[in-house]
């Protein structure tokens, strides 16, 4: 008999299975159990497949699980127990069953009458719940050959699902992404009114706001990406593994935020603290221009006083104490703005150096904050999909993805923009319509609170674009959808 912390449970749309380490990397090489699927073994702590690192192999193509095989198609408790007891059985490599995707109609081999509930994955025979054998109460194997059987409608989901995948990506998913947030209405709501509640109590409870908001949109895009549909996208805040995962979602964020907008933040800053300067031009070239000249010395006061004193040096003296009057002053700058106009060239000259340096930072506004509008719903993609601050950060990953996307990420962000420019409209709105209930020292909470609740709308909205983006392009970004 099987030990019993050798056992794996593995959690799944189609329920909770049990199986040995073995027979669970069977599972994963088949497509049945996926990366996102969670998994426990003994009294351990439920996780990700994908994290386990026994398994991490299989699902990368690294290893092939070894399995048994024997004459004749061993049934599913056969099956078990060859696979726990590999000393006493020789062992070969064997290319694991596939399924067709193709849309699949019949009825129940036995009973023609009855809609098939399973499909048999080696001979493909079609069962109904009455004919169909169960072990360990819940999983369905074939009456006929005793291997592992599909729920029907489970397949016909994964043809539909291929289908669409094949179908390209267009205005069809736009109208997809934005019902999707309303197949969840509780979770919706629910989420909305937290999230906006949050926003409402300060920064400390604003950034939890925004690391739940970011931890629905990240599973909106995994789950979309992997084919899941139907998932709520509310992720489990009783569950220990959301906060012990609270610190990746606050990372990815930062990641998200520096290489989208961190170059424009960081101009804005030594803009404001005077490290990038206009070139250096000092004040007296664009008050004098070029007949500006070094300021003279002031008057000698003891050659006025000398009664004695050198006529010509008198002369001088009186002439520098005449231009210390403030009327003197005005009419050397209007004589030296009539020299500028009558010479423009000059003039520009001087400017030159000035206006250079403020045409080049002026472009690197425009041109940060274009980057910042064209990465961000990228950088928002790689951190849904790989969930890993390294990838976020380096733009080599996003720009290889837009590569390799071509025209869908481009179709992606424009859906984006828009979606974006309607919640702007629809914040405008909301802001005039609720102006009148603004309390001083306060704000205007109920504006707030309805505005936050449409962005996080707005949000999953969004997130839903990007993983169908994904999912349409799965083929091309090695995506192993479901």
């Amino acid at each position: 008999m099987t030990d019993q912390s050798e056992l794996w449970r593995v959690s799944t749309p189609e329920g909770v299975f049990e199986a040995n380490l073995e027979t669970l990397k069977q599972w994963i090489s088949e497509g049945c159990v996926i990366p996102t699927d969670k998994v426990t073994k003994g009294n351990l702590n439920w996780i990700e497949a994908g994290r386990v690192p026994q398994l991490k192999g299989v699902f990368s193509g690294e290893t092939t699980p070894v399995v048994v095989t024997k004459p004749v198609s061993p049934s599913f408790e056969n099956f078990s127990a060859s696979t726990s007891t590999p000393s006493t059985t020789a062992q070969t490599r064997v290319e694991p069953p596939t399924v067709s995707t193709a849309p699949i109609a019949g009825a129940c081999k036995n009973h023609p009458e009855a809609k098939p509930e399973y499909v048999c994955r080696m001979c493909g025979e079609h069962f109904c719940k009455q004919c169909t054998k169960f072990v360990r109460g819940s999983v369905p194997v074939c009456p006929s050959c005793g291997d592992l059987c599909h729920e029907y409608r489970v397949l016909r989901e994964k043809a539909a699902r291929a289908e669409l995948q094949g179908s390209g990506f267009g205005i069809g998913d736009f109208g997809r992404a934005i019902g999707y947030p309303l197949q969840h209405k509780y979770a919706l709501l629910g989420g909305a009114v937290i999230y906006g509640l949050l926003l409402l109590g300060g920064f400390r409870l604003s950034a939890l706001g925004w690391m739940i908001m970011f931890a629905c949109i990240s599973q909106v895009i995994s789950e979309v990406a992997w084919g899941r549909f139907n998932r709520s996208f509310m992720p489990d805040l009783s569950s220990s593994s959301f906060w012990e995962d609270r610190f990746t979602f606050v990372s990815l964020g930062l990641g998200i935020t520096i290489i989208s907008w961190g170059p424009l933040i960081v101009l804005v800053f030594a803009l404001i603290f005077g490290v990038i300067s206009g070139g250096g031009v000092p004040a007296s070239v664009l008050v004098g221009g070029s007949h500006a000249t070094a300021e003279s010395p002031g008057p000698d006061v003891s050659v006025l006083m000398d009664p004695e004193a050198d006529p010509a040096k008198l002369a001088e003296e009186n002439r520098k104490l005449q231009e210390l009057r403030p009327g003197a002053q005005m009419a050397q700058e209007a004589e030296a703005s009539k020299a500028e106009a009558s010479e423009p060239a000059g003039f520009m000259m001087n400017l030159m150096p000035l206006l250079g340096a403020g045409a080049f930072i002026a472009f690197l506004l425009v041109l940060f904050i274009a980057w910042g509008v064209f990465y961000y719903p990228m950088a928002l993609t790689v951190a849904g999909y790989t969930q890993s601050f390294s990838a976020v950060i380096n733009p080599l990953v996003g720009l290889d993805t837009i590569r390799r996307m071509g025209a869908t990420y481009f179709k992606a962000f424009a859906m984006v923009m828009a979606v974006q420019v309607v919640s702007f409209a629809i914040s405008m709105i909301i802001y005039l319509m609720t102006a009148a209930f603004a309390l001083p020292f306060i704000g205007d909470l109920v504006g707030n609170f309805v505005n936050a609740t449409f962005t996080f709308y707005f949000n999953l909205v969004i997130a839903c674009i990007l993983g169908l983006s994904l999912f349409k392009c799965a083929d091309r970004l090695d995506i192993a959808v479901e």
